[in-house]
This record gives structure tokens, sequence and C-alpha cells, in this order.
């Protein structure tokens, strides 16, 4: 009997879900092509629950990164990418875009400020730290939000 197509069936089976594992840990969605909302929240909430029930918090990190997907495309002509990072502390969201000069709006939500274009606010209140770092090519807001990892 052989059994080498069996053992090359059961090969990418175990590479498909290595890469999937890989994924729960850390992601990357491609912005550039400027995906539509559901489908950005859709791909975060399937990486985000592998392997786990759905709690409170992925609502609140869903959120968070649809703030931050929704900003990069109103105010940056080039948004890049969506990523997240589980660590100890949380999970780290990351939206960087080619507008590294424009966080003028940024400061303003960190002194108080309301009205329109101000959807940070949410990211401030919902967030356990956020910021952004820029140098001359890119900017990147970053938000920790409370994750538990399973």
């Amino acid at each position: 009997m052989d059994t080498q197509p069996e053992h090359r069936w059961l090969t990418i089976q175990v590479g498909r879900l290595s890469a999937k594992i890989a994924d729960v840990a850390e992601g990357c969605l491609d912005l550039r092509p400027r995906p539509e909302a559901p489908a950005v929240r859709r791909w975060l909430a399937d990486r985000l629950t592998f392997g786990a029930a759905a709690t409170a918090a992925l609502g609140y990190t869903v959120l968070v990164a649809d703030e931050l997907v929704t900003n990069a495309y109103v105010h940056a002509e080039a948004p890049l990418q969506l990523r997240y990072t589980r660590h100890r502390t949380g999970l780290l969201l990351e939206v960087t875009d080619a507008a590294p000069h424009r966080t003028q709006t940024l400061t303003a939500i960190r002194d108080g400020a309301r009205g329109p274009g101000t959807g940070l606010a949410v990211v401030s209140n919902l967030a356990l730290a956020w910021d952004v770092h820029h140098d001359a090519v890119v900017k990147t807001v970053w938000a920790l939000m409370p994750w538990r990892s399973s």
C-alpha cells in the first residue's frame, strides 16, 4: 500500500494549521487596496477568535481597530497596514500610513478637544494606552488593548 499521497496530505494540513496558529500571535493586513470596513473587522475577528471563544474584549478591540483604520483612510493619503501582536500585557494594534507629519488631531485629543474627526477619543477611552510614532517616512498610531492570552 502506497502511503505517499496520505503523507503529503497530512503534511499540507499540518502546514496550514501551523500557519493559522502563527496568525493568532501576530498578523498584518495590507491597507493599500483600502479594504472596506466590514472586511477589515471580519479579518481581525477571525484571527483573534481562532481557538478561543469571542469575548467582550473582542468587540472593543475591533471597534478600536476600526477607528484607527478609518482615521488612516480619512486623514492619510496612503494607509499602509493594520498589524496586531499579542503581548503578555495585552494586544497591540498598529496602523501605519505614509503621512508622518499629520499628527495635529492626535495632540488635540490628548488635550481634550472634541468635535468632527476626533474618533480617536474612542481609542483613548477603550485602550490601556495609545500613542503615535513617526519618522520621516511613516506614522504609526498604536493602541494597547486589554487581552487575556488563552
